[in-house]
């Protein structure tokens, strides 16, 4: 065991000596445990023998400090938990970012454990980390008071009265997260800055000269932050389901207005395609009738908000989308049934601690009414579905209160050459936010559209998409110009076509439904 850990420190000695620029004078060193003490709450654990772990799985920790503005010190550092899977003889490191405050740590598990294919093909040749977001499940979790976040009012303001109510409910909200975190001040501390410094200081400890990344949804916008703050280190990067630097908040929004009109038409096209649907025979349009009338009249048998029911079918249409599901919980709603369509609803922590994560990289706290209800009032405008709601105003309204500063965005062009991925009818990072990275930020970047339904395209193994991305993870090359059924990619400097209709592009699982598998 001695020769062993002799030997992997000759070899991360022999990457550092390598490196130009690298920082000598790093103090950081990851502290490698013990799985089997170290399992991640959110695994399955069905099956699995904690005493016989698979050995390229590594679990770590590494000691950072909380403010990167301030020397570490014993009140000036957190803890953050990674996982690794390390084959013989890596290439090279890719780090994975799932998004938002999704666990990352348990996914090295799943992929040690056969529990997922995802990596397949990256596994055998990558280092690959994932590490918990700071301020998340194994890295310093923040906390607060539910009674706080359910105190955030569930309607949009309709005037300036409502509006300076909400904001007060926000400030409450954070205060809470202030009182029941730690260390002291970890709040101010949990932005996407910080959050690449996290990773750079991996990087460092590691020995890598440069690291690829794998950015999925809000991981996205921290593989941008990455790039624009350390230039030198960028390999292969590739973004799926892209957040957009520099996009107004005005122009997210309607874009996701837009995709929330499209996913409820694929929907209807689903139902036009299976003739077990409950709206079958309704024909096309079907759907959004019935979807209109549930609004309408809010049939549940125990009251319940329209804004409950308009939320929860937001819900259902994200991330990679079950149709079946969703039609059939609206045809239990409208005869009195609301359990299926609404779903266990708890309130936890987990679920929303993505607010603190993202209010702190945009500056929401200087919006003004007029601001918010120009944004809404043209939404609502061109909304189709009756939903009448976004995550971007959501997360506007919510972080109101943000009580700290905000470094901002910066509007510089991304010159690095990566990889993007978006599928049309992503009801969650609208295809149009990837356009924009493409089109604005990354303009020597490819662009991989997947003609297809869901949230996170490399969720999805077996399509086009995916494998053209592990394809650019593992060499860096852009994949040739194409444009066939399920997916066509773009080279730099060319043109996307319109999105197709969503009743011309098959239905099921070939195109992202969960429903089909």
């Amino acid at each position: 065991m001695l020769r062993l850990k002799l030997l992997l420190s000759t070899a991360v000695w022999l990457r550092l000596a390598a490196c130009t620029q690298v920082n000598a004078s790093h103090e950081n060193h990851i502290r490698w445990v013990n799985c089997s003490e170290n399992v991640p709450s959110t695994l399955d654990r069905t099956g699995v023998d904690l005493a016989n772990l698979p050995s390229e799985l590594h679990c770590g920790q590494i000691s950072v400090p909380m403010n990167y503005g301030r020397p570490q010190d014993s009140n000036n550092t957190i803890t953050l938990s990674l996982a690794m899977i390390r084959p013989p003889r890596p290439k090279g490191a890719l780090f994975v970012n799932t998004g938002g405050s999704d666990p990352n740590v348990v996914v090295a598990w799943q992929v040690a454990l056969n529990q997922t294919a995802m990596f397949s093909g990256l596994s055998d040749c990558y280092d690959l980390m994932f590490m918990d977001i700071r301020g998340t499940y194994g890295s310093n979790p923040i906390s607060l008071s539910l009674d706080a976040a359910a105190a955030l009012p569930s309607t949009y303001p309709q005037n300036e009265s409502d509006f300076n109510i909400y904001k007060q409910a926000s400030t409450a909200f954070f205060q809470s997260w202030i009182d029941h975190s730690s260390p002291p001040g970890i709040l101010q501390f949990v932005s996407t800055r910080e959050a690449v410094q996290d990773y750079e200081q991996i990087r460092k400890a590691l020995g890598y000269c440069k690291v690829h990344f794998l950015g999925e949804s809000y991981g996205t916008y921290r593989a941008q932050e990455y790039a624009f703050t350390f230039p030198n280190r960028v390999g292969h990067f590739a973004l799926d389901a892209g957040v957009p630097y520099g996009m107004t908040v005005f122009d997210r929004a309607q874009a996701q207005i837009n995709s929330g009109n499209r996913a409820l038409l694929r929907a209807d096209a689903y139902c036009q395609n299976d003739p077990s649907c409950p709206f079958h025979s309704e024909g096309v349009g079907g759907v959004p009738k019935a979807v209109h009338s549930l609004f309408a009249t809010s049939p549940c048998s125990e009251p319940v908000p329209v804004q409950q029911l308009q939320q929860a079918v937001l819900g259902m249409l994200g991330g990679l989308p079950d149709f079946s599901l969703l039609l059939s919980g609206v045809m239990n709603a409208l005869n009195g049934n609301c359990t299926t369509l609404l779903g266990d609803g708890t309130l936890t922590v987990e679920s929303i601690v993505a607010i603190p994560l993202e209010c702190g990289d945009i500056d929401y706290s200087k919006t003004t009414y007029e601001e918010f209800k120009s944004s809404l009032d043209a939404g609502l405008a061109r909304d189709e579905t009756g939903i009448e709601m976004t995550l971007t105003w959501t997360l506007q309204l919510a972080c109101s209160g943000w009580p700290f500063p905000v470094a901002g965005e910066t509007n510089k062009l991304n010159p690095h050459k990566m990889l993007l991925v978006t599928a049309d009818y992503d009801a969650d990072a609208p295809t149009e936010w990837t356009s924009y990275i493409w089109e604005k930020q990354a303009r020597e970047s490819a662009l991989v559209v997947r003609h297809g339904d869901g949230h996170v395209s490399f969720q999805l193994p077996s399509q086009p998409s995916s494998l053209i991305t592990k394809e650019f993870l593992r060499t860096g090359v852009f994949p040739k110009p194409q444009n066939e059924t399920l997916v066509s990619v773009y080279s730099p400097g060319t043109h996307r076509a319109p999105i197709p209709d969503p009743y011309y592009v098959q239905t099921g699982a070939i195109a992202g439904d969960i429903e089909g598998k």
